[in-house]
């Protein structure tokens, strides 16, 4: 099997709900959604354009959650409609879900049977294929675009000093990384690496080719939505301050941005110096009912190998290859060419 250089990780939900977006709504459902299959193939072919050293696609979808399966925390039993995870998403009544669904099905049979490599699977989310593959590929020395708007995915960035980088690229706000991988070439230890000065071309080649290189600590992220929770994705904040007229999240210059999220005596602490202080004491819950649902929300928000079912990692050890293209061309003839015979019968008719 070929080895990718650079792999777009393509968010496949975030792309088709931004892409149906913008279309114009006023036709019958099969022309709507071949009109956005077309959108969503020449959406990619920008980025392929764009950033021509992609040797790579992987399209990424969503397939249920199994995060909605996870026990909730008995201190939330009474609020359980409210934690349920995504619980709160609603869709447009005036669009035909299940239609749309239904060819967003049939688009990815095409992708995978004009070589793009697809995934999707009943319980997993496209952040948790994101995370499975560029995790994967950074092991294998292939580097990953994660292309989305999805702000959580930004935990996944990554430079590995010895071989590659994982970053998030959206056209709007242009590319996030945990560093600049041309900081790392003053390092004597990459001075005679071939592979790296490979990988810091390709990454200098897409910098220049993007609105704004960010710098970032992707554990910021993780941290942040496990204390102060996220209303898009129904998580509730941990704690909140009670004042005279209203409740408040926890205050961010109150976060331990520097806290080992995973040790559990480490979170403790931080959580019971929390409560002690005056503007935290009033909240009804205990340390013990606090610190429960900092490990729920963490098993909601960190995109690592240690939260995942087995069940879950069973199924990724099935993706353990990829076809390596970026050729879209087929896939384009094929929904073309479906959209024509259909106008043609219709004509005939």
């Amino acid at each position: 099997m070929s080895k990718s250089k650079l792999t777009l990780l393509i968010d496949g939900n975030w792309l088709l709900m931004s892409r149906l977006s913008v279309l114009n709504n006023n036709v019958d459902n099969f022309q709507f959604c071949q009109d956005l299959k077309i959108l969503i193939i020449r959406s990619i072919n920008v980025v392929l354009r764009n950033f021509p050293l992609i040797d790579n696609i992987i399209f990424c979808a969503d397939g249920g959650s199994w995060r909605s399966k996870v026990a909730i925390p008995k201190s939330l039993y009474s609020d359980t409609e409210q934690v349920e995870y995504k619980g709160n998403r609603q869709y447009s009544q005036d669009i035909d879900w299940d239609y749309i669904f239904g060819e967003y099905e049939s688009f990815m049979t095409v992708l995978q049977q004009t070589g793009i490599t697809v995934c999707r699977e009943n319980d997993i989310e496209g952040d948790d294929w994101i995370y499975y593959w560029s995790s994967k590929l950074n092991k294998e020395g292939t580097n990953c675009i994660i292309w989305t708007k999805d702000n959580d995915l930004k935990q996944l960035v990554h430079v590995d000093k010895n071989k590659c980088f994982t970053i998030w690229y959206n056209k709007d706000v242009g590319i996030f990384t945990d560093r600049n991988i041309e900081d790392e070439n003053n390092e004597f230890n990459f001075m005679f690496n071939y592979e790296f000065d490979t990988n810091e071309q390709i990454f200098e080649s897409l910098s220049k080719k993007t609105v704004k290189i960010n710098v970032i600590n992707p554990k910021h992220i993780v941290i942040d939505k496990i204390l102060r929770g996220d209303a898009s994705d129904n998580i509730l904040p941990i704690l909140l301050r009670q004042t005279k007229s209203k409740k408040y999240k926890i205050s961010t210059k109150d976060i331990d941005f520097d806290l080992d999220y995973n040790n559990d005596n480490d979170v403790h602490a931080y959580l019971e110096g929390l409560l002690a202080m005056p503007k935290y004491a009033k909240t009804e819950k205990t340390i013990d009912e606090v610190f429960e649902h900092f490990k729920f929300n963490r098993t909601l928000v960190a995109l690592q190998d240690t939260n995942y079912p087995q069940h879950i990692k069973d199924i990724f050890d099935n993706y353990k290859d990829y076809n390596m293209t970026k050729n879209l061309y087929e896939a384009e003839v094929i929904i073309n060419a479906e959209s024509n015979k259909i106008n043609n019968i219709l004509n005939i008719i």
